[in-house]
């Protein structure tokens, strides 16, 4: 037969167990608690999106980064995603690059930076397409833009947001670095399977330029040569050779107009 002292002590700890267990499933309970607590009040109407500061956007619309961030549904701050953001507004038209931080209690600030139109090219319906110097497809317009210069690419550009392949890199970087002297002077640039890059100029003139080495001189040789040198007779000015710039005679008309001009 157990000792009735003995019985007792089992008795004592067991309820002492019990005790702990019960302090422990209460802990539990409580932790679980404060937490679901915490983020049901992070996802609350306190911590949202409710205010969106945006710099350097001039081209692109306050709506449309609102709309492809998500943050015109003022989502909770904790559910912002700042690196699917950046990626979603750099797939943006005229967005080189976006950087998004979080700003605590309910702000998110969007800095942007834009690109820069360095060229035009015709589209098929008698529009305009909008280039910067990588090929990236800014936007389509109506009218020729008097202060970009004229650039004929391979094929046919796509919507906004698309870039051009790399072969129209060389006119572009031509186009960036034309002088604003000479837009007057300019027609167009093209690309000429024997002479590599080519301005043709009013007049009928035509400036070869080649590659986009050294265009800088080139650019300098041919100002030059335009307002220096009596051009009667002349159809071509060659500046492969930057610093020595090579007058052609007039040549039939058939080699100086046309797209693909030779």
């Amino acid at each position: 037969m157990t000792d009735p002292r003995i019985q007792a002590r089992r008795v004592r700890v067991e309820r002492q167990r019990g005790h702990r267990r019960l302090s422990i499933v209460l802990g539990a309970i409580v932790a679980a608690g404060a937490a679901a607590g915490a983020v049901a009040i992070a996802h609350s109407s306190l911590f949202s999106a409710r205010t969106v500061v945006i710099a350097g956007a001039v081209q692109t619309p306050r709506s449309e980064i609102l709309g492809v961030t998500g943050l015109n549904r003022e989502p909770p701050l904790i559910d912002v995603n700042t690196g699917a953001m950046q990626r979603r507004l750099e797939r943006l038209p005229w967005v080189a690059s976006a950087s998004v931080h979080v700003d605590w209690p309910s702000t998110v600030a969007i800095a942007v930076v834009e690109r820069m139109p360095v060229a035009a090219t015709a589209l098929p319906a008698g529009e305009y397409a909008l280039l910067d110097s990588t090929g990236r497809v800014l936007a389509d317009q109506t009218s020729r833009p008097s202060a970009l210069p004229l650039v004929a690419v391979p094929g046919v550009p796509g919507s906004p947001g698309s870039s051009l392949g790399a072969s129209a890199r060389p006119l572009l970087a031509t186009a960036a670095q034309l002088p604003v002297s000479l837009l007057p002077r300019l027609r167009e640039i093209i690309f000429s399977a024997g002479d590599g890059v080519v301005l043709r100029l009013k007049g009928g003139l035509r400036a070869v330029v080649g590659d986009d080495e050294a265009l800088t001189q080139k650019f300098v040789s041919l100002v030059t040569v335009l307002r220096g040198v009596d051009l009667t007779g002349i159809g071509g000015i060659d500046l492969r050779v930057a610093a020595a710039p090579v007058l052609t005679p007039l040549v039939s008309p058939s080699n100086v107009h046309g797209k693909g001009d030779g």
